[in-house]
């Protein structure tokens, strides 16, 4: 008596039901205390926008901030690299933002970052709020295709799937996702409107996949 292993995949189509406001800042400065300020400033800022249209100021996640020396190349007369000398710190700091889809709303917080947050790069998606169901929608599908796959495979070749040997499954976080707007400057922040970021989200197509193990056994 053998074995068959197949691989299964499960395909969802997921409609997203948040809307992610990513604002990206950079900034050079002359210390790292200035720089850390500016960071906090900025998070102060995305609060007090986010309270100023009725939503709770701990919607804004600091997902990123690194703050490193800021050094620039020196060279010869004849352009060879010399050394690099410090000056100052380079400010790189990431702010989350989840929300409902509501352009309107979308709207006002991209106009209040772009009017109080200099040097802000917005990044506009779509994703879900609680992707575990639909995972296990896609396991179940996962296996469902393996399953499939094996009977066919084993009729033909004039045998019966026995019972499972085995089921093998990385688990990784399934990328539910999907770009959908960049916003580059201040000044095209804060000339947005409603009807420009009227954006009707597609469906998050997402997989999965399983390894399932079958003993074989004589028809």
């Amino acid at each position: 008596m053998g074995t068959i292993t197949v691989t299964g995949s499960g395909s969802i189509h997921v409609v997203p039901d948040v809307t992610r406001i990513e604002t990206n800042i950079t900034g050079v400065f002359q210390t790292y205390a200035e720089a850390y300020a500016q960071a906090k400033e900025n998070s102060s800022w995305i609060v007090k926008i986010l309270e100023y249209n009725h939503k709770s100021g701990k919607l804004a996640k600091t997902t990123s901030l690194d703050i490193t020396d800021h050094t620039v190349p020196q060279y010869d007369e004849d352009g060879n690299y010399i050394e690099s000398i410090k000056q100052g710190y380079d400010m790189e700091q990431r702010i989350k933002v989840d929300i409902g889809i509501d352009n309107v709303l979308l709207n006002n917080i991209v106009r209040g970052i772009g009017k109080f947050i200099k040097g802000a790069q917005i990044n506009i998606g779509y994703t879900i709020q609680d992707p575990r169901p639909h995972q296990l929608k896609m396991l179940e599908r996962a296996i469902h295709d393996a399953t499939e796959k094996a009977n066919i495979m084993v009729k033909a070749a004039g045998c019966t799937l026995g019972k499972v040997s085995s089921i093998n499954y990385s688990h990784h976080d399934v990328h539910m996702y999907s770009q959908a707007r960049n916003i580059h400057s201040n000044k095209e922040a804060m000339a947005s409107s409603p009807e420009a970021l009227d954006i009707t989200p597609d469906d998050l197509v997402v997989s999965d996949e399983v390894m399932v193990i079958w003993n074989i056994e004589q028809a």
